[in-house]
């Protein structure tokens, strides 16, 4: 052992009792060692004349402060501002999403089967022109195919227009 060890040890050995290995290493240790043997019996001496003293009364609500203290230790801090605001805004903003999905959700038109094309297609946001520009955008070649087309159509019997 080491007389730091030993010195610990005999500054605590008032407390709780040391197992018996350990005792006779500590006992074997002073016994070789002229200072700690001499820590030994000053320790010894002061506890001796200690013995017969009155244990002192504590001071006055001393009970009280020693509690106080330990709660404030024991207090956690209070959060910053900004998370408690943020703990604020996390549902109050879900909310906020939610109602406009429910909005968009209800609120939007739905188009139905039964609509005119011309409306179906304005409520979808397409061009109902879409058709007469591809027709106007063919090239020549197929603009004298519906030509053709069409007369043929007119001399089998089928009379469009007035």
């Amino acid at each position: 052992m080491r007389c730091r060890e030993v010195s610990r040890l005999l500054t605590r050995s008032a407390g709780p009792a040391l197992d018996p290995g350990r005792t006779e290493r500590l006992d074997a240790h002073v016994k070789a060692c002229p200072d700690c043997r001499a820590l030994r019996s000053r320790l010894e001496r002061v506890r001796a004349s200690l013995a017969g003293a009155p244990v002192p009364e504590p001071l006055p609500y001393f009970h009280e402060r020693l509690r106080a203290r330990i709660d404030e230790r024991l207090r956690p801090a209070p959060a910053p501002l900004w998370i408690r605001w943020s703990i604020r805004a996390v549902p109050a903003s879900l909310l906020l999403i939610g109602f406009f999905v429910g909005a968009i959700i209800f609120l939007s038109p739905a188009v139905d089967e039964e609509m005119s094309p011309p409306v179906a297609l304005l409520l979808q946001n397409a061009n109902p022109l879409s058709e007469t520009i591809t027709l106007l955008d063919d090239t020549a070649e197929n603009k004298s195919l519906n030509v053709i087309f069409a007369v043929n159509e007119r001399a089998a019997g089928r009379r469009f227009g007035p």
